[in-house]
Formats: C-alpha cells, structure tokens, sequence
C-alpha cells in the first residue's frame, strides 16, 4: 500500500473529477439521434404538422433558423388544407406574420405562390395549362430551387405547383412518407398501393382515407361501395370541416339512394363553402325526392342566380320548374322548363316541357315536346305515356290506343331490366346482407311501380282501340291487362261494353 498525503489525495480527486469531465465531453461529441420536429415533417399527417408547428414556435424564442423552418410548416399546412378543401385563411395569416423576420429567404414570394394555387372542390383535374403558363411555372420552380428553404418543402411545393399541370421531375427525400403521399394524390388515377404504404408507416395520417375513398369510387357501380363509405366517413369524423370530403361523401349517399345523409352532408359543404355548385345541385335534387319542394326551389332559384355562365343554371331551371308543377305552379313552372330547354336539351327536359304543356292544354306543343324526348330516349316511357293522354284528350281514339300500347312496351322492358338485375343482385357473394337486402327492396319498389304503369297502359289501350272500332288489338290489350289482378274488373266491364267473347 502507498501512502500518501492528504494533499497528494486531493490531487488524485481533481485528476479523478478532469477525467470524468473529459468523458463527458468526449461522450457530447457523439452523432446527435433523429431531429423530432423534423421527423414529424418528414412523416407528414396533417396532426403530425401540427405538433411540428408547436415545437418550431418554442424554437423560434431563440433560433431564426428555427422560425424559418416554423414558415416552412405554416405553407404545408396551409397545403394540405387546400388540398382537403379546408379554408387556410387562418394558417396563411400565421404565416404571413412571420415575413418581416426572414430577410434571408425569399418569403413573400414562396407565400404568394402558396396563396395562388387552387383549393380542391370536387376533385376534379383541369387540363394541362398552354405552353406560356408551363414555362412561366418552369420559371417559378427555378427560384425556389435556388432558394435556402429545405429540400422536403421545396420538394413538396414543387409538387403542388406542378401537380396536374406539368411532369413532376425527380425529387431528393422519395422515401419520406409527406413526398409519397402528394405523388400519389397528384397521380390520375390515384395511386392506390403508395397511399396505403404511407398510412401503415403512418397511422395517423387520417387524410389518406380521403383519397383512398375516392380511388374505391371508380368501383362504386360494381360493388356495395362499402369500402368508399368507410374511407370518407372515417375521412369526414377528423376533417369535418372540408367541404370536399362533405361534398363525396354526400354525392356517395346521393348514389344509393339515401338522400336524407346525402342532404345533410350536401348541406355541410355549403356552410363551410356556400358557392358550391355541384353540392347545392346535390341539395336540390335530394331534396326534391324528399318532397321538401319550397326548400329544393330555393336551392334551384341560388343555382339560376349564382352566374349567367353557370355551369348548372340548366339544372336549377329544370328542378324549379319539377317542384313548381307539382306544387301546381303551373305558370312559373313553364317558364322556367322553357329556359331550361335552352341550356339543357335532352328527353328529360322535354319530358317535363311536354307534361307542363299538357297541363295547360296545348297539346300540340306538348305532343312535339314529347316526340323529341321519346326520339332521343327510348325508355323514356313518361314521354310516350303523357303523348298517349295528349291523343286521348283530342280524342283522337287510334293514336291514342297506339301511344299506349307503345307505353306498355316501354314499361315493360324498364320491368324485365329491374327483374334481371334484381336476380343478379340476389346471386352476388360480394356485398353485404344489408347492402343487398335495400338494393333488392328499391329493384322491388321499381318493378310494382313499372309494372302498374304496364297495365295502365295495357288497359288505356284496350279501351281506346275499342272506341276505334278495332276489336282485335282490344282483346290483345285486355287479355295483357288482366294479368294484374287490380284490373280484372274493369278488364271485364270493358269487355262486355264491347261485347267480345270470353277467353
């Protein structure tokens, strides 16, 4: 043992003491882990930028690098709500109170080319821009290139310039799930497989499901539309406040013929964007079929309002002019089909024109009405009922018994069609029992329906060929007739009226 001094110990506890410190030190040197904002940025949810934001802001007290980055997130989200149809008012003025403090990137101008690309409305891609607008957009991404921003934000504007305008070019940080997921969505069609890859490595990244749920409508026809439903529904409980997500979900509804959720959700999109036109032309047509008239025509009268170049004001001048008529509006209601026919010519404006027509008694513009919309449509079979009445009413018995026995043809083929799509809806293994239980209730609804008007016009027939003296065509028609019970008995009184034999 050595012994020593109480001052040699006293050495020996400072060498100790510089040693531990020296570790220290040496240990601090080591590779710093993964940056959290960062990474957060980099993941790229909507939720996932916000707590990135909320970091970046505690930064910025201290770091001006910071606040730069703090810009940057402020523009993503800014993006990601105009990509969800969110109003970025609010986070656009976030991020404009910060361009006085960034004298070293070009921040007025990345903010202005942020505020100037278009929010979604209803997904729709417009063309690619002429050949002036391209190289102007070249232009505009050869600045931010040339800017101190980071390469994932100038990556992700660059996509969202480019987006449905122009080829993208390669970008650096593929692999970050922020980049995979605005490729994908800027793909038409959406591409499906790296949207599912970027919500596994990312669960909460809830917006995918948006444009996942618009991927599986292209499917919707041939399926349950289950998935689709899911998607949105589970898209619209995090984002109730985009009027797109709304709009598809209700536009969804509105396709299975559920129009009480589709009027809700139509009426949602237009809170949150009230010159939606495709949702208020949703609204009125849903709410026509609910029979809430007064509510639908004010719905139509804002569509006819809104621009004389409005790419629906035909819509609402046909929808006002239904709720009209059946709110015996008769006047107003031919004034408004009459505007209709000039921007919308097709059999179901001339359907309603000809039935207006035929309830003011001009029956020979009605039966030209009715004409072109059964030449331009062969099942338009109101048309050739409604001529059947125009004839009848001018008591002209042979045209008559002919538009009605045409009628009953035409009603005939809308039952077999119910009738051989309810069967092959019956044998489908790929939809839900719900599903198929309502899709076989509404074919059901549709084939009594169809099939009452096929014996209406079966029996008008008989009896207008009986008063043209035409005996045989009368016995076919009452023999078509008697097969719906309901008409046995007048069946039978017409056919001692006319005195034909018993069959």
């Amino acid at each position: 043992m050595i012994a020593m001094t109480r001052r040699g110990a006293r050495f020996l506890v400072f060498f100790a003491v510089l040693a531990a410190l020296g570790c220290a030190k040496r240990s601090a040197k080591t590779t710093p882990g993964p940056d959290v904002a960062d990474e957060l940025v980099n993941a790229g949810c909507y939720d996932c930028l916000l707590e990135a934001r909320t970091e970046y802001e505690r930064r910025a007290l201290k770091s001006a690098a910071a606040t730069v980055r703090l810009f940057e997130v402020d523009l993503l989200l800014a993006l990601r709500e105009k990509e969800l149809a969110i109003d970025p008012t609010e986070t656009l003025d976030r991020a404009g109170s910060l361009v006085p403090k960034l004298s070293k990137v070009p921040a007025e101008q990345v903010l202005s080319m942020v505020k100037v690309l278009p929010s979604d409305a209803t997904g729709r891609r417009g063309l690619p821009p002429t050949a002036t607008v391209q190289e102007e957009l070249k232009a505009t991404i050869a600045a931010l290139d040339a800017s101190a921003f980071s390469g994932v934000f100038k990556s992700y504007l660059k996509l969202s310039i480019q987006c449905g305008r122009m080829a993208v070019d390669a970008l650096p940080l593929e692999d970050a799930p922020l980049l995979t997921y605005r490729r994908a969505v800027c793909e038409n069609p959406i591409r499906v497989d790296p949207l599912r890859g970027v919500r596994k490595s990312v669960p909460r990244f809830i917006e995918t499901s948006f444009f996942l749920g618009r991927a599986a409508m292209a499917s919707f026809f041939r399926t349950d539309g289950r998935e689709a439903r899911e998607l949105f529904e589970e898209a619209y409980a995090r984002f109730s406040n985009s009027s797109s997500i709304a709009f598809d979900l209700g536009n969804l509804y509105q396709a299975a013929n559920e129009c009480r959720r589709a009027e809700t959700l139509f009426s949602r999109a237009l809170e949150l964007r009230p010159a939606h036109e495709e949702a208020r032309l949703g609204r009125t047509i849903c709410r026509t079929y609910l029979l809430r008239n007064e509510e639908a025509i004010a719905d139509a009268t804002v569509l006819i309002d809104r621009s004389e170049s409005a790419s629906n004001r035909g819509e609402g001048f046909y929808w006002r002019a239904w709720n009209r008529r059946h709110l015996k509006q008769t006047e107003l209601a031919r004034s408004d089909i009459d505007r209709a026919r000039t921007l919308r010519y097709n059999a179901r404006v001339m359907t309603l024109a000809g039935q207006i027509e035929y309830d003011q008694r001009e029956y020979d513009k009605a039966r030209q009405d009715l004409e072109s919309a059964r030449d331009m449509e062969a099942t338009q079979c109101e048309a050739r009922w409604y001529l059947a009445l125009v004839e009848y009413a001018v008591e002209a018995w042979a045209p008559a018994a002919n538009a009605f026995a045409s009628s009953a043809t035409c009603y005939d083929i809308l039952v077999k069609d119910s009738e051989a799509k309810r069967a092959q809806m019956a044998g489908r293994n790929d939809v839900s029992e719900e599903f198929r239980t309502r899709q076989l209730a509404g074919f059901d609804a549709a084939i009594a329906e169809d099939s009452v008007q096929r014996s209406a016009s079966e029996l008008n027939a008989a009896i207008n060929y009986g008063r043209a003296g035409d005996l045989s065509n009368a016995t076919t028609y009452m023999k078509l007739a008697a097969v719906d019970p309901q008409r046995r008995t007048a069946v039978e009184d017409l056919r001692q009226v006319l005195g034909v034999p018993r069959w």
